[in-house]
């Protein structure tokens, strides 16, 4: 994925960085959930319940938009467009399930998960990312 210049820190493991996650209801109104998030190459990992209307909602419209926002910094931040891919097995793609959700929980956390991940994961893929910073003088 790329990240915009200037960016890469809202998308450390040590950065309490949120993924405001846009998704479509089957009515079409769109639907905006905070979630916990990871990045690597390829786009942005999530976890969510099996049976959560965000699970159903990218299954049936995997069409998604986004919004990583640093904790405490509302003027400056990462718009993302893409398509949210659920990972159905994500030990068979080499992605250690438990150690995903273990760098997850960390992340926000900053300690291990209590419990074994049992949560479906997706990756959202970008196909626009762009950043927005409106800290300065000129707003």
């Amino acid at each position: 994925m790329k990240i915009p210049a200037g960016f890469d820190g809202l998308f450390a493991d040590d950065t309490r960085a949120f993924l405001a996650l846009a998704t479509v209801r089957p009515d079409g109104a769109p639907v905006v959930a905070p979630v916990w998030f990871v990045a690597d190459a390829e786009g942005l990992f999530f976890s969510t319940g099996t049976d959560s209307f965000k699970a159903r909602d990218m299954r049936e419209r995997p069409q998604v938009a986004g919004m990583v926002m640093e904790e405490g910094e509302h003027a400056r931040y990462v718009s993302v467009r893409g398509t949210a891919h659920e990972v159905l097995d994500p030990d068979a793609q080499g992605l250690n399930a438990q150690a995903l959700y273990r760098r997850i929980v960390r992340r926000y956390e900053g300690h291990d998960p209590v419990r074994e991940h049992t949560d479906v994961f997706f990756r959202l893929v970008p196909t626009k990312v762009t950043g927005y910073d409106y800290r300065g003088d000129d707003y």
